[in-house]
């Protein structure tokens, strides 16, 4: 096996930032977490975000301007917290996935879908490649049941915790994809265990795709530097590192299984200055704080309405200091 390359193209504590929670007033509410998904017309995108967001990061600005397949929700659409991230960030990446596998998908592969969710990836990919199969997997029974009728047919859901090991034999799937579970691994399991047992089950020559988000805010004000802090230190005693980008390039590049490993990051505004794509991020990571006064507070040595304050001021700073945040996407085949 050769060495691998890098090319840049440019339990409690588990649920606190994943559990879909009650949105603010302007910010509609799913009745199912499966959800028909809509292209956008490109004249709806100087809407979709601001000129603003050049300032940032003029390449993710550039991108979506110029090859956007999708639009961000609309005011009247009901969005869960879980699937509004993943349009979100489908949103910003401009796609589901990066890896060179559309064909392999159109042919008919076997896909598997590590860490689920509500199945939110799933079900959005696997109708438009009727001809594969698509396997997803969680600890956490978020997912459609069996019997739900609008679960497409070459789609299935398992209770499967990675760390324990995954059930499926040596050189099984065409296509591996993982995406947000930082806050649920330590280093030594995305070391030792999950990227050991990814590479086990895909196929040579298969692709392995990982995108994380750093819990790192940049333009923050001094409040929305309180939550990260004590975030990232409350995930530390859990032995968690919230800020893994770093240790999954060094892990995935010391490795010998990749022929080529290819990494990306792309910013996302906070934010109203960030058009609708930084209106809906915000809502999201603030009802992701919101919902993280069950432990925050007590951890921070203050009240539940001194933390209620430092999320309100939160909103404001975003605004005030055209705050943003980043993603990173990882993406490799297996030699």
């Amino acid at each position: 096996m050769g060495q691998p390359h890098s090319t840049t193209a440019s339990s409690t504590h588990n649920q606190l930032l994943t559990p879909p929670i009650t949105p603010p007033s302007h910010s509609p509410r799913p009745s199912s977490p499966i959800q028909n998904f809509h292209n956008a017309d490109l004249s709806h995108i100087s809407r979709d975000i601001s000129p603003l967001f050049r300032l940032v990061d003029p390449k993710t600005y550039d991108d979506i301007l110029r090859n956007s397949k999708y639009q961000l929700p609309s005011d009247n659409e009901h969005v869960d917290r879980i699937q509004l991230r993943h349009l979100i960030f489908r949103y910003v990446w401009q796609g589901n996935f990066s890896s060179p596998v559309k064909e392999k998908l159109k042919n008919g592969a076997k896909v598997l879908d590590v860490g689920c969710g509500s199945g939110s990836f799933i079900l959005d990919v696997a109708p438009q490649y009727p001809n594969s199969k698509f396997y997803g997997i969680d600890t956490a029974l978020m997912y459609p049941s069996p019997d739900d009728s609008r679960i497409p047919s070459n789609v299935s859901f398992s209770q499967i915790d990675i760390v324990k090991g995954l059930p499926f034999d040596d050189n099984t799937f065409d296509f591996v994809h993982l995406r947000f579970l930082v806050q649920y691994l330590t280093e030594e399991q995305w070391n030792d265990k999950v990227i050991k047992e990814l590479l086990r089950v895909t196929k040579v020559g298969g692709w392995i795709e990982i995108m994380e988000l750093d819990l790192i805010f940049y333009n923050e004000g001094p409040n929305t530097t309180k939550l990260q802090k004590s975030t990232i230190s409350y995930f530390e005693e859990q032995n968690i590192n919230s800020i893994i980008s770093p240790r999954l390039s060094q892990f995935l590049s010391s490795t010998s299984s990749f022929s080529t490993i290819c990494h990306e990051k792309r910013c996302t505004p906070l934010g109203y200055w960030g058009g609708r794509l930084g209106e809906f991020a915000l809502i999201y990571f603030s009802m992701a704080f919101k919902n993280m006064k069950k432990v925050l507070p007590q951890f921070m040595g203050i009240n539940g309405n001194e933390y209620d304050e430092i999320v309100e001021r939160f909103n404001e700073e975003c605004e005030e200091c055209k705050t943003y945040m980043k993603t990173f996407k990882y993406w490799g085949q297996k030699c």
